[in-house]
């Protein structure tokens, strides 16, 4: 399979964002939910944020106005964007037309993950798999990995949920699956925070590097 992608998700300051990307951080995660503790506005300037290409910029959306997304993705020159919530098939579909499309599912598990993507496998670029909470993201917890050993849909995947650094043995586990060829890039969070929406750079590089061994 090919090499691994990191994203690191809930960034608010823009300083982060381009250490995150000299670190070799392939998706900048941008949360534009308000009632995230990570909530990006008025943390970043849309007109620095739109300048900066040295990393992949994705907006964090849950159950977000089309319009609305769209625009925001444009303020802040959005490379693809990460839908959180319970956005349908056909939502997704009119979104994909625009921007390359995450669909996040939110999973304890036990959930029969093809059946459960299948609604929208046409309709988007990646899945996103995370852990089943009462909060969208964030939330340091982890689901059963064993459920991605029976996935074998095609659209690549990103894993989330509680991902830290002691963990580079079980991701290494699902590398080498073999059915794991879609397994696309690790979702990093907050196992790897100082305080909410603040990374630590240092625990960040070092598992980067892990991971990009593999």
């Amino acid at each position: 399979m090919k090499a691994l992608k990191i994203k690191v998700c809930g960034i608010t300051q823009f300083s982060q964002v381009q250490e995150l990307a000299e670190a070799g951080v392939d998706y900048a995660g941008l949360i534009f939910y308000e009632k995230s503790p990570r909530f990006i506005a008025n943390k970043i300037s849309p007109d620095i944020l739109k300048k900066y290409k040295r990393i992949i910029k994705v907006g964090v959306f849950v159950n977000e106005e089309i319009d609305n997304v769209l625009q925001i993705s444009e303020a802040f020159g959005l490379d693809m964007v990460q839908l959180h919530g319970d956005e349908s098939p056909e939502y997704c579909e009119i979104l994909s037309t625009k921007l390359p499309v995450t669909k996040v599912f939110r999973v304890s598990g036990n959930e029969n993950l093809n059946q459960l993507v299948f609604p929208y496998h046409q309709n988007v670029n990646h899945f996103l798999f995370d852990t089943k909470a009462k909060d969208y993201g964030g939330t340091g917890l982890k689901f059963d990995w064993s459920s991605l050993k029976e996935f074998d849909h095609p659209t690549p995947f990103f894993l989330s949920g509680g991902i830290g650094p002691g963990d580079i043995f079980l991701i290494k586990d699902i590398v080498n699956e073999g059915n794991a060829d879609n397994f696309h890039a690790v979702d990093l969070n907050s196992k790897f925070e100082t305080e909410r929406g603040i990374k630590d750079i240092e625990l960040l590089r070092k598992f980067i590097e892990d991971v990009k061994s593999l």
